[in-house]
């Protein structure tokens, strides 16, 4: 498949499973973005042969053929945040420079988790996210305006 911007592409996941875990159980795991995120970046290429995963903790999740990067997030029940790790989490500061710096090189492949096994997909310029969602955050009351 190839890439378009800001089109929303859905999925579905089929026979998936692990040891003796039942279905709900391995949905609630995927529906969290630190469980999906190594599987869904693997996916994503069997999705759209243009990318390349890179594997470790880069900037980026993946390269184009084009040589553009990209970095996957994941939309759950908490929103999506597309600001750098090193912003993330307790006791951390946002900078926005810094982040929309960062965002300004990207496009990000935005992955809606919250209805897991459906998987909504769509790729963003990260200038675009940064000038509507300025504090690299965008709330899960904005989540169907985004996939529209």
């Amino acid at each position: 498949m190839m890439i378009e911007l800001d089109k929303t592409y859905q999925f579905k996941i089929k026979n998936y499973s692990f040891g003796n875990l039942a279905v709900n159980e391995l949905n609630k795991l995927f529906q969290d973005g630190r469980y999906a995120s190594p599987f869904l970046e693997i996916q994503l290429t069997k999705w759209f042969s243009e990318l390349t995963h890179v594997p470790g903790n880069k900037d980026h999740d993946h390269v184009g053929k084009n040589g553009r990067l990209y970095d996957a997030k994941n939309f759950t029940k908490n929103g999506l945040k597309f600001k750098p790790s090193n912003m993330l989490g307790q006791g951390r500061t946002f900078v926005a420079e810094v982040a929309h710096k960062k965002a300004n090189k990207l496009i990000y492949i935005c992955c809606d988790i919250v209805e897991f096994p459906k998987i909504r997909v769509r790729f963003v310029e990260g200038s675009e996210l940064v000038k509507q969602y300025p504090k690299c955050e965008i709330s899960s009351k904005n989540r169907e305006a985004l996939y529209e």
